[in-house]
């Protein structure tokens, strides 16, 4: 209660001077402050509101891990096309200097050829002949600019042949940096492969608890209480968003696209299996890792797993308005992050105990489920 006490201080102190047009600092300091009122709920439903079977503990624990093993193949893809492309452009280099540097030596050598056959002295027997002065010093100047030419020449194959030897050692240096990125790699996706396998013992196992209906029915009623509390203990502790220059969500209707593209296997409504609770968002197909986009501007308020929901994000839209993203693979963005519209937030997946891949999407007016079809365009 001390913990919610004085979060509720703060959001007092913050909503008091949300009617002035905050500043940069300001509104980084007031993000700031979302992010860690929201996480001491965390730790506080941690602590006091969680209480979760072993087999679903198993469960959270495994899609948690895939997710950080999934996140981190992410980085190492990433960080491996960028090597790729630096090797590339210094291949290229490469290519382009031994080029300039073949015609550099072809110039070079038709240059000393004319100097032999001139012979060393060509100087000396152009100062000693009897030719006209005017001539004469025409063919010495001539005779300079051929010299400077040939030293200039000289020095660009010099220099020309360090750059080579300098991306000959960058490009060894690269091809060990993704011989070590290609090693990263295949660890990182094995703690993927054995992340996922401890899931599928976890879901067999809640399968195999929630055989009849009668538990399937408890299992369900408990994950929708879940999630009602969650959201309402998030209303308990967030500030007031500030107006978005999008304008309200409500102009919005008729306006949006779903977040994610494919089959609606659920709609908003619809009686669940057990036939006695109905659906409060929209259950999409999808296949593993598609992209799941942001409904509209908000800004992130809930980025983890829940039980029922695995990895979840709550994106906060103002006026009361949030949408909510479950089953998710991976999510894409912490809380306080600000999200546009068509934003990659999450990619799609099975989490939550689910046994096929599938977008879950929900909106919510004053914490109560509504439909989203309205915002959607036709």
């Amino acid at each position: 209660m001390k913990l919610l006490f004085s979060i509720l201080i703060a959001v007092a102190i913050l909503s008091g001077s949300a009617h002035a047009e905050p500043t940069e600092a300001e509104a980084r300091a007031e993000l700031e402050a979302v992010r860690q009122q929201i996480q001491q709920l965390q730790k506080q439903r941690k602590r006091d509101g969680e209480k979760l079977s072993r087999v679903e503990r198993d469960l959270k624990d495994s899609e948690i891990a895939e997710q950080k093993a999934r996140n981190a193949l992410s980085t190492v893809r990433s960080d491996l096309e960028n090597a790729q492309n630096a090797n590339a452009k210094l291949l290229s280099e490469q290519r382009k200097q031994q080029s300039v540097l073949t015609n550099t030596q072809a110039d070079l050598a038709l240059q000393m050829r004319l100097a032999y056959i001139q012979g060393q002295e060509q100087w000396l027997k152009l100062v000693l002949s009897q030719e006209d002065p005017g001539a004469l010093g025409r063919r010495l100047t001539w005779y300079e600019y051929l010299t400077r030419q040939r030293t200039a020449l000289i020095g660009q194959v010099q220099k020309q042949l360090v750059d080579l030897q300098r991306i000959a050692e960058e490009l060894e240096a690269e091809a060990k940096r993704l011989k070590a990125l290609e090693s990263s790699r295949t660890a990182a996706l094995n703690e993927v492969k054995a992340a996922r396998a401890e899931r599928e013992k976890a879901v067999a196992k809640l399968k195999k608890d929630a055989s009849s209906s009668e538990a399937q029915l408890a299992s369900l009623n408990k994950q929708v209480k879940e999630l009602d509390k969650l959201v309402i203990e998030l209303a308990s502790v967030l500030p007031e968003m500030p107006r978005l220059p999008a304008g309200p969500f409500t102009n919005q209707k008729g306006k949006l696209s779903w977040p994610v593209k494919g089959r609606v296997l659920k709609s908003y409504g619809e009686l669940r299996s057990s036939g006695q609770l109905r659906w409060n968002g929209v259950l999409i197909a999808a296949p593993s890792g598609n992209n799941v986009r942001a409904f509209f501007h908000g800004r992130v308020i809930y980025a983890d797993w829940l039980q029922g929901m695995g990895l979840l994000m709550i994106v906060e839209h103002g006026d009361g308005y949030l949408s909510l993203y479950g089953h998710n693979q991976e999510l894409l963005h912490g809380v306080g992050s600000w999200v546009q519209p068509n934003e990659v937030i999450a990619r799609v997946g099975d989490s939550g105990g689910q046994t096929e891949p599938a977008a879950y999407f929900e909106l919510r007016k004053a914490g109560q489920p509504i439909s989203p079809t309205p915002w959607i365009k036709k």
